[in-house]
């Protein structure tokens, strides 16, 4: 922008007509520049207002925890939680346990020879016991190799070559016995090994040397022996009146699959597929239909339990958490009476065998009552808001656990159920190879449903697999 001059009354008395229009002209140029000037400078000012506001309501907020929001624990840094101050131990009323002496199956007698005062001999006196000390020991594991010999003949009477036939166990294709194939699903699976580590227990602790592309064969040959169970535990969860669900993320080949749970108190019913959608829901329920739906607001969950339940619970401890981010937000009113509802409602459905039948309907009801009551309130707080807006449009889902004993208040098992899959995902990184998915989660059925029926899981693993070749040889029971 040209520098104007600046001319006093006298000056400009003294300039021609030509050059007063020139420099009038210029200063009306230079003052629609200032304008454009201004007018951009209080766009941008407006801009940082707009962008001051939207950080200082951001600020506002509290920050989303494990306690305020689904927001798993492990995710949270290290370094903003405090010290606890509590002393290390065990809990208050902690009773100690001490191993009790067994029966020993080698006995050591540490007889006296000499005095150690004065040398003499005492092999020939009298001797009583003192004292006794068990150790536990593991001896040297090492592997059996059995052989089967197939032999043939000649029938003579129909002169047809007959073979004897393998038994199972030691057909002529299999290389490792069901044991140790029982046992290489137990420490991948439920111990989440990965192949390298698996194959260096081995080895080291059995001197087996075997491959990790080995180690994948039996895990993929053993889930088909396993799938027959697993398909008995899907049945009993199809035909459940009440049926949890869940889902959380699996990488498989490199990309983003869901393994989803269908879990009751008795069995759990684990699945992968590409999607996280309704459809997966829709491949495991079939045309089956339940009374009752568990899970959390999820849309594909909601759809599942509109399609194949007559109700849906939602999870009351995901709501807990929500409520409790309303109220870090600063809400006084509607969030800290709507979870103080919530937990007394669990407290009641807990204790419901202590109350009379008619005084607990009665209190059933006033729960219900006061629901009402809180979702008719006239709320300001825009997080309680929306909160309210989901308990309304949601609302015979919230006290269902009131009305049923067999309903739970949260759907914390199916979230349980996940948990070692995490882990597994953790550890491993994921699968690599197309039936290392429907492997898991065949296993992983297997083993949640034997842990809810409290039965030994490497034992029922063995269990369904075929019978080991040391029967037929005298080394087994």
């Amino acid at each position: 922008m040209a520098k104007v001059q600046s001319m006093d009354q006298t000056s400009l008395e003294q300039v021609s007509k030509e050059k007063l229009i020139d420099l009038i002209l210029a200063q009306q140029a230079t003052v629609e520049t200032l304008e454009a000037r201004i007018v951009a400078q209080q766009a941008t000012i407006e801009t940082l207002e707009a962008q001051i506001v939207a950080l200082e309501a951001k600020l506002s907020k509290p920050k989303k925890t494990s306690k305020n929001s689904s927001i798993p624990a492990s995710k949270e840094y290290k370094s903003n939680q405090k010290k606890s101050s509590k002393k290390r131990g065990p809990k208050k009323g902690h009773v100690g346990k001490s191993r009790k002496r067994i029966v020993a199956d080698v006995t050591v007698d540490m007889l006296l020879e000499t005095c150690q005062s004065c040398g003499a001999d005492l092999s020939e006196i009298e001797q009583y016991e003192v004292g006794r000390s068990q150790v536990v020991e593991i001896p040297p594991i090492e592997p059996v190799v059995i052989e089967a010999i197939a032999y043939g003949g000649e029938c003579p009477c129909c002169g047809e070559v007959q073979r004897a036939v393998y038994p199972e166990g030691l057909e002529a294709q299999r290389v490792f016995g069901p044991n140790l194939e029982g046992l290489v699903v137990y420490l991948r699976q439920v111990h989440h090994l990965s192949f390298a580590r698996l194959e260096s227990v081995l080895e080291a602790v059995f001197g087996l040397a075997i491959s990790q592309g080995a180690l994948n064969n039996i895990l993929k040959r053993s889930a088909q022996h396993l799938k027959p169970a697993a398909e008995r535990i899907k049945q009993m969860v199809r035909g459940s009146p009440v049926v949890g669900s869940d889902e959380t993320s699996a990488r498989v080949e490199g990309r983003n699959w869901w393994e989803w749970v269908f879990q009751t108190p008795l069995a759990s019913y684990h699945h992968l597929g590409p999607s996280r959608s309704s459809a997966e829901i829709e491949s495991v329920i079939g045309d089956s239909r339940v009374e009752v739906w568990v899970s959390d607001l999820f849309s594909a969950q909601l759809k599942g339990a509109r399609t194949h339940a007559d109700a849906f619970a939602m999870c009351g401890a995901h709501q807990l958490r929500d409520l409790q981010f309303a109220i870090d937000c600063g809400d006084e009113l509607f969030a800290p009476a709507f979870q103080l509802l919530l937990l007394e409602a669990k407290a009641l459905s807990e204790q419901r065998d202590t109350f009379p039948p008619d005084v607990y309907q009665e209190l059933a009801t006033c729960v219900q009552t006061t629901c009402d009551f809180l979702l008719a309130l006239d709320v300001d707080f825009e997080v309680s808001q929306n909160l309210q807006r989901r308990y309304t449009d949601h609302r015979d889902s919230i006290f269902l656990f009131l009305d049923r004993p067999d309903v739970p208040f949260d759907n914390n098992a199916s979230e349980r159920a996940l948990r070692n899959s995490v882990i597994h995902r953790k550890v491993t990184g994921g699968f690599r190879s197309d039936h290392g998915p429907q492997s898991f989660a065949i296993t992983t059925t297997i083993v949640q449903t034997a842990r809810k029926n409290n039965l030994p899981i490497l034992d029922t693993l063995r269990s369904l697999l075929p019978p080991s070749p040391l029967l037929l040889v005298g080394q087994g029971e």
